[in-house]
C-alpha cells in the first residue's frame, strides 16, 4: 500500500509542477527514512534546477578550478533546488492531503497523515479479506516446471524443497496476477529406470511389497543397482584415496603385498598395485589380470585399516590435539567404508557382465519388448502412487503433467530440423549446437550443446528441446521458469538459447530458478552410500514431534483436534524450513530448529496467527471503522507498516521469482505482532483505542493467513 501512496503523492507532484509551469516528469519516490514516519520523496527539485541553471553555471565556472567550479555548482543548485521545494511545498500543503510537505535541503518530503493512511490500511485489509495483497492482472501466463521426480527412485528429503520452491513460487505468481499453469515433468524413463529394473528382473523377479511400500520398495532396489554397478569403482576410489592421503598404509604397501602372495600366490596384479600405490598413481577398475585378485586383497587392507585404527585411537587418548582426533575420524570414516565394500566382495568380479546385462536391458526397451514395456508400466504405476500420496499431503496440484517417455521421438525430430535448418551440425559424429559461435561470442559462454547420441539414443538435452517447444506452442506460455537444482545452470542456459537461436521469443523470458541441496545435521546424502533420508522418514519423524509438542502446550485440546493441528504444524515446519533460506544456500535442516515456538520458524508465525483468533473469539462483533488512530504507540505503527508492505511484497517476490521474501515477511509480522501484544493491551484497553487495537488483530490474523497460504502453510486458530 505504500508503493499506492506514493503514487499518488507523485500524481499530486505532477499536479502542482504543471500548474506551477514546471511540466510533468518521471518521479522517483523514495520512503523517507525517518523510523515512525510515513511517507515518500522525491529530488524532481534537484532535476529542475539543474536543468534551469546549466548554461548559466557552465558561462560562471570558466576559469575557475574544478574543486571551486564544483563547489559553486552545488550551492548554486542547492539554492535553486531549495526554492523550487518550498514553492511546491506551499502549493501542496494548501490542499491538505497530507499530514505535512516539508522543503529540506532542495528535497521536497511529503508526510503521510498517519491517522488516514493507517485507517486506509486496515480497511483495505478487512474489506478484502483473503484477497488482501491480491494484484491485478498481468496479462501473461507463466508456467512454472517443478518436482520433476524420478520414477523407479526414492522421493527423498531433497525433493522436498523443489517441491516447496515450485509450489510457492506458483502461488505468488497467481495472486500477484498471473495467469499461472503448474507442470511437472516426470523423469519415468532413462539409465536409472532401466538400471533399476534390470536388477529387478535379476535379483528380485516375482516379488512383490505391500500396495502402500511399492514406491519406496523400487527406490531400495534402484539403490541397490547403483551400489552393483558402481562396485568396482567404489571399491578402487577407496584405495586410490587411502593411497594419495594415507602415509601410513602406503609405508605398509609393501608388508601387505607380500602377504598377499604368500597367502594367495598372485602374480601380475602384485606388480600393478605396487607400482600404482607406492607412486600415487590412480589404480583402475578394469587393469587386473585375475578377477580374485581384490578380492583376496581386500582383508589385507581391512586388517592394515583395523591397525592403523587401534594405533591412532591410542595415540589420541594420550594426546587430544585436533590433528589427532581428525586422524581418528578419517580412519573410521575410510574403515566404514572399507566394511560396507566387504560385506558385499562376492560382488567384484560380475560388475562387468551386470554391465553387460544393462546395456542389453537398454536395448529392450529401446526396441520396445513387449514384456519389458509392460514391467516398465507396471512399476512405474507403483511410482506415481506414490507421488500422487506424497503430493496430496503437501497440497501440491499439477495442470499439467509431462513424462520424459512422451517426448523422445519428438526430441529426434526436433534434432533433424535443427540440422535442416543449419542450427545444429555434425561434429565428431554427434549432433551438436555450437551456441556461442552462432550467437557470435567471441568468448566461451554457452560452449557447444550435444543434442542426441551417436548411435540415435536421445539424451535429456533431446526430450527437453522437445519439452519446451511444447510449452510454447501447445500451451502458449508468455514466459517458462524451471526450479532445479543449481548444478544445472549452464545446461538449462544452454536449452534457452537453443531456443532463442531457433526463433522462439518467450525464450527471452525463460528462467531457472536453481537452489541448493539438503543436508542433515550428520551430513551429505548419497543413494550409493545408503544413507538417503526419504520424504516419508522424515515427515513422519516431524508429525510424530509436532503432536509431542501440541501435547505439551495445549493438554486440553481434544484428540482429533490436537491431530489435526499437529499436522498443520508438522508440514508446514517441513514447508518453511525449505523456504526461510534463501535459495542458493545449502540447508542443513533440523527437526528441533524447524519445529521451534521461538525462533525463525513456522510454528512461532503460526502461533502469532492462532493468538490473534484466540483474543478476536472473545468479541461479538469486531467493530466497524473509522477507527481513532492518532496517537499510537511504536508498536502500533510498526505493526501497521508491516501489514500495509504485504501487498508490495506480493509483487516484489513475483517479479524476483523469490518465495523467501513472503517467508521473510510473515516472520517480521509475526514478530512485530508479538511486540505489540506484549506491551499493547487489546481486550482492556478503553474505548476508542479498544476497537483501533482489534482491528490492528483482525488485519493481522488476514495478513498472516494470506501470507502464509502463499508458502502453502496452514494457519491454525488453535495450538
Amino acid at each position: 500500500m505504500f508503493k499506492r501512496e506514493a503514487e499518488r503523492a507523485a500524481e499530486l507532484i505532477n499536479t502542482a509542477l504543471e500548474a506551477l509551469g514546471y511540466g510533468r516528469r518521471a518521479l522517483e519516490m523514495r520512503p523517507i527514512p525517518f523510523p515512525g514516519v510515513w511517507g515518500t520523496s522525491t529530488t524532481v527539485c534537484y532535476q529542475i534546477a539543474n536543468e534551469q541553471l546549466a548554461e548559466e553555471l557552465e558561462a560562471a565556472t570558466v576559469g575557475l578550478s574544478k574543486k571551486e567550479a564544483k563547489r559553486l555548482v552545488q550551492e548554486r543548485v542547492r539554492e535553486r533546488a531549495q526554492a523550487i521545494a518550498e514553492e511546491l511545498a506551499t502549493w501542496l500543503s494548501a490542499r491538505g492531503d497530507f499530514a505535512r510537505v516539508e522543503a529540506v535541503n532542495g528535497y521536497l518530503n511529503i508526510v503521510y497523515d498517519t491517522a488516514r493512511f493507517a485507517n486506509e490500511v486496515l480497511r483495505a485489509v478487512l474489506a478484502a479479506g483473503p484477497d488482501y495483497g491480491r494484484g491485478a492482472p498481468r496479462g501473461e501466463r507463466v508456467m512454472v516446471e517443478y518436482s520433476q521426480p524420478n520414477t523407479h527412485k526414492a522421493f527423498h528429503v531433497g525433493h522436498l524443497r523443489n517441491v516447496c520452491l515450485g509450489n510457492a513460487l506458483s502461488r505468488i505468481l497467481r495472486f500477484a496476477g498471473f495467469d499461472v499453469l503448474e507442470a511437472n515433468y516426470i523423469g519415468d524413463i532413462g539409465l536409472h529406470v532401466i538400471k533399476c529394473l534390470w536388477c529387478y528382473l535379476r535379483f528380485h523377479r516375482g516379488e512383490e511389497p505391500p500396495r502402500e511400500q511399492r514406491g519406496r520398495w523400487l527406490g531400495e532396489i534402484y539403490a541397490e543397482a547403483d551400489r552393483r554397478l558402481s562396485y568396482r569403482q567404489d571399491v578402487v576410489e577407496l584405495l586410490n584415496e587411502l593411497a594419495q592421503a594415507d602415509p601410513v598404509f602406503v609405508q605398509a604397501i609393501d608388508r601387505m603385498l607380500k602377504e598377499l602372495w604368500r597367502e594367495h600366490k598372485v602374480g601380475e596384479d602384485i606388480a600393478y598395485l605396487l607400482g600404482q600405490i607406492a607412486h600415487g598413481r590412480e589404480i583402475k577398475p578394469d587393469a587386473f589380470y585375475d578377477e580374485q585378485t581384490i578380492v583376496k586383497f581386500w582383508p589385507i587392507v581391512g586388517r592394515q585399516l583395523e591397525h592403523e585404527l587401534a594405533e591412532a585411537r591410542a595415540a589420541a587418548e594420550q594426546d587430544r590435539e585436533d590433528k589427532t582426533i581428525q586422524r581418528v575420524r578419517q580412519l573410521e570414516e575410510w574403515y566404514e567404508r572399507w566394511r560396507r565394500l566387504a560385506a558385499t566382495l562376492d560382488w567384484w568380479p560380475h560388475v562387468p557382465q551386470w554391465e553387460r546385462e544393462v546395456r542389453e536391458t537398454f536395448q529392450r526397451w529401446e526396441r520396445k519388448d513387449p514384456e519389458f514395456v509392460q514391467l516398465w508400466e507396471e512399476t512405474r504405476a507403483w511410482s506415481m502412487e506414490e507421488f500422487y500420496r506424497i503430493y496430496d499431503e503437501l497440497d501440491v496440484h499439477f495442470d499439467v503433467w509431462f513424462f520424459e517417455s512422451e517426448v523422445e521421438e519428438e526430441g529426434r525430430q526436433i534434432v533433424r530440423e535443427l540440422l535442416e535448418r543449419g542450427i545444429a551440425e555434425i561434429s565428431d559424429g554427434l549432433p551438436v549446437v555450437k551456441i556461442d559461435e552462432k550467437l557470435g561470442l567471441e568468448k566461451e559462454t554457452y560452449r557447444t550443446l550435444p543434442i542426441l547420441r551417436s548411435d540415435g539414443t536421445t539424451l535429456y538435452s533431446t526430450k527437453d528441446l522437445a519439452l519446451t517447444k511444447r510449452k510454447f506452442e501447445q500451451y502458449h506460455v508468455d514466459r517458462a521458469i524451471w526450479v532445479v537444482d543449481v548444478r544445472q545452470t549452464l545446461y538449462l542456459q544452454q536449452i534457452f538459447k537453443v531456443m532463442e537461436l531457433w526463433g522462439f521469443q518467450q525464450a527471452s523470458k525463460c528462467y531457472h530458478l536453481a537452489y541448493e541441496t539438503v543436508m542433515l545435521p550428520s551430513g551429505a546424502m548419497s543413494s550409493r552410500l545408503g544413507n538417503v533420508v526419504l520424504y516419508e522418514d522424515v515427515a513422519r519423524q516431524v508429525l510424530e514431534r509436532a503432536l509431542e509438542i501440541i501435547e505439551e502446550k495445549n493438554p486440553s485440546l481434544p484428540p482429533d483436534t490436537k491431530a489435526a493441528v499437529a499436522r498443520q504444524v508438522g508440514l508446514g515446519s517441513l514447508k518453511y524450513g525449505m523456504l526461510s533460506r534463501d535459495n542458493n544456500r545449502v540447508i542443513v535442516f533440523d527437526i528441533e530448529e524447524a519445529l521451534s515456538f521461538e525462533g525463525h520458524a513456522a510454528p512461532y508465525i503460526q502461533y502469532a496467527h492462532a493468538r490473534a483468533c484466540r483474543i478476536l473469539e472473545k468479541v461479538d462483533a469486531l467493530p466497524e471503522g473509522p477507527y481513532a488512530l492518532e496517537d499510537l504507540t511504536r508498536e502500533e505503527i510498526d505493526l501497521i507498516e508491516q501489514i500495509a508492505l504485504f501487498p508490495d511484497e506480493v509483487q516484489r517476490a513475483a517479479d524476483e521469482y523469490k518465495p523467501l521474501v513472503i517467508a521473510n515477511f510473515v516472520y517480521e509480522l509475526a514478530k512485530r505482532f508479538n511486540e505489540f501484544y506484549r506491551v499493547c493491551p487489546v481486550l482492556q484497553a478503553p474505548e476508542p483505542q479498544r476497537s483501533a487495537r482489534l482491528a490492528m488483530v483482525a488485519a493481522v490474523r488476514q495478513t498472516l493467513a494470506n501470507g502464509l497460504a502463499l508458502l502453502g502453510i496452514a494457519a491454525p486458530e488453535v495450538m
